[in-house]
């Protein structure tokens, strides 16, 4: 046990009289002999938790160096035990929680305006902005440092040693994203807001009827299909299903998912042409179709722009008719949207999509529902030609759901959803077909010129239109056989109208209308430009990249001044260039010397008597 401690000096007006009595409350219970009954005592007196009470003892412990599980009796005596218990006190209730201690005195001069703020202030300003890392923030922090920008208390500039570490500065923004909603805000997906910070009401099923709530929704299977052409695809699959039951009442499987889908699957579930019961016989167990006539009184739809379509949203009843020839048809339900991104909403569907899915998890072509769970047979399959065509898929997914529909469930007292759904059902709102598939069609104001009109840039052609020539006129058109179309002027029937290269086709390439999502942002957006500061983007993007670009260490003096001694090393190639320019050189000195001695020769003059003395 340590016999003296470094303690840091306390000021006087942080001993408060309450500091006081919980130093004598601790003091007391490390002398105890029931040490629990003491703990309970200072809890119930000074609130202070038994836990915490033991946190301070494994302060103590390191403080004075006493190993564990030993006793803090012979504390009791110890001269610095109070101002022990006053330094541990006064650091568990300081009030620059959360904030950058080491930073404390620092403040940056902004380059724009010359305002000078706090480096709190600093980050905050930078971090909330999209791409912006801690790390980021760090890095500019040290680049106003560089550029003198970073002063002290005094107005001097600060030196790179007294910034607060990379690590501190993440921390701390960390905690301050937590803390503050507007950061996480900007610092998440919508998705996320909602469903981490908005609140939703918790659906009980049980308060529902059956065939009371539909709900509806789409999702791509995970499974690997050979299509019309013969070529590998996924199918999607839009289905209802009934709250109150589990029960899928309608579905419909395609290659994309659009408004005219959703229809066709609410049209299955309306008229109950795919739901078969399983009976017994002689022949054994078999699947027999079940007539079930029934319109549900709320339409519950996720929140796609195929479902927020102007044709889906008049189908369902969310808009009244403003053509003529439908007013007097009374709505058949209404309809609700799910919360948007928000799963929880339409958690019964989500969960059938799962189940089923599990069920036929072990037909050829399954690929996983990530990319990580893709199983190793898949592209053997593919290449082997193994894959499942598409009409024997959508054969073993209308079994599969046969299956679901009468598999009996404990959740339902032992009945299947089917025969929960057929023995609960209060009340039966129906619907004649022919009524139901003329809400079905799409309709559109066209011009009737010479007894024809255009319609998807192809003529539609009827020798009644003779009369109504240069009239407008209501044009319904079924979107999955745009063949024929029926024609009212007027609220009167007038036609039906033929293209013969039409027949068959569906409307593929039908530009929907899409409907804006509205969100009230406005108040989050404006908190949020509060934290950036005033700094411009243009001015927070040149800090960071001056924070990145300056992020270099600096050279010593000593190191630069640092040399070696040199070494020349001559290669091959090198000795053979060397020999070829030294013969260069020789040469040329030759012909210098020979170029002289012609010089001279030509300047001495030839003599008589020197010839004769040659001779």
């Amino acid at each position: 046990m340590k016999q003296s401690l470094d303690l840091p000096s306390i000021s006087t007006s942080k001993i408060t009289e309450d500091l006081v009595k919980k130093v004598d409350a601790l003091s007391r219970s490390l002398a105890a002999e029931d040490i629990v009954a003491c703990e309970i005592e200072i809890d119930a007196t000074f609130g202070i938790h038994p836990k915490t009470q033991k946190r301070y003892k494994t302060a103590l412990r390191k403080m004075f160096e006493i190993p564990l599980r030993t006793s803090l009796a012979e504390l009791s005596t110890h001269p610095q035990i109070r101002q022990a218990l006053e330094v541990i006190l006064l650091r568990k209730e300081r009030n620059d929680e959360g904030a950058l201690r080491s930073a404390k005195g620092l403040s940056v001069v902004m380059p724009t305006n010359g305002e000078i703020v706090s480096v709190e202030e600093f980050l905050k300003s930078l971090y909330p902005r999209e791409a912006v890392n801690a790390a980021s923030c760090y890095r500019a922090l040290k680049a106003r440092c560089f550029k003198k920008q970073v002063i002290k208390e005094d107005g001097s500039p600060c030196a790179m040693i007294d910034l607060p570490g990379e690590a501190s500065i993440s921390r701390f923004l960390k905690k301050w994203r937590v803390e503050f909603v507007a950061v996480r805000r900007g610092r998440s997906r919508k998705n996320d807001w909602q469903k981490f910070q908005e609140g939703f009401v918790t659906r009980d099923v049980s308060q529902y009827r059956a065939g009371e709530l539909w709900i509806g929704d789409h999702t791509e299977l995970d499974f690997m299909v050979i299509n019309e052409n013969g070529k590998p695809d996924r199918r999607w699959i839009t289905a209802y299903i009934d709250i109150r039951t589990g029960l899928l009442v309608g579905y419909h499987l395609s290659w994309q998912p659009n408004s005219n889908t959703i229809a066709l699957a609410f049209r299955n579930g309306v008229l109950g042409t795919q739901l078969k019961a399983c009976v017994e016989s002689e022949d054994g167990l078999h699947y027999s179709p079940v007539q079930v006539n029934s319109v549900p009184e709320v339409v519950m739809l996720d929140n796609g722009k195929d479902y927020r379509s102007k044709y889906t949203q008049r189908v369902m009843g969310k808009i009244d008719f403003d053509d003529s020839a439908r007013l007097s048809i009374q709505r058949i339900t209404r309809l609700h949207y799910t919360a948007p991104y928000h799963g929880q909403s339409k958690a019964q569907m989500e969960r059938w999509f799962g189940t089923i899915q599990q069920m036929v998890k072990y037909l050829p072509g399954y690929k996983g529902n990530k990319y990580q769970n893709t199983p190793d047979s898949l592209k053997a399959e593919t290449k082997q030609g193994k894959l499942l065509h598409v009409e024997q898929f959508d054969m073993m997914i209308a079994i599969a759901i046969n299956t679901y529909n009468n598999r009996i469930r404990r959740s339902l007292k032992e009945q299947s959803p089917l025969q929960c759904y057929l023995t609960n059902q209060t009340v039966q709102r129906t619907i004649d077909p022919r009524v139901l598939d003329f809400l079905m069609l799409k309709a559109e104001n066209k011009v009737i010129r010479r007894c024809q009109f255009t319609l998807f840039g192809q003529e539609y052609y009827s020798d009644s239109l003779l009369a109504f020539n240069g009239k407008h006129a209501d044009i319904y058109y079924d979107p999955n056989d745009l063949g024929f179309v029926a024609i009212y002027v007027e609220k009167e029937f007038a036609a039906v109208a033929c293209n013969k290269e039409m027949i068959g086709r569906d409307e593929s390439g039908w530009k929907r209308i899409l409907r804006d999502r509205q969100r009230n942002e406005h108040g989050l957006q404006t908190e949020l430009k509060d934290y950036r500061r005033g700094i411009s983007n243009t001015d927070a993007k040149i800090m960071l990249l001056e924070g990145e670009l300056l992020n270099a260490a600096p050279v010593s003096a000593d190191l630069l001044a640092k040399t070696a001694p040199s070494m020349t090393v001559l290669t091959g190639l090198e000795k053979e260039a060397k020999h070829q320019v030294e013969q260069i050189d020789r040469q040329k000195e030759v012909a210098v010397l020979e170029l002289e001695t012609k010089k001279k020769s030509k300047q001495t003059p030839l003599r008589v008597g020197s010839m004769e003395n040659i001779r």
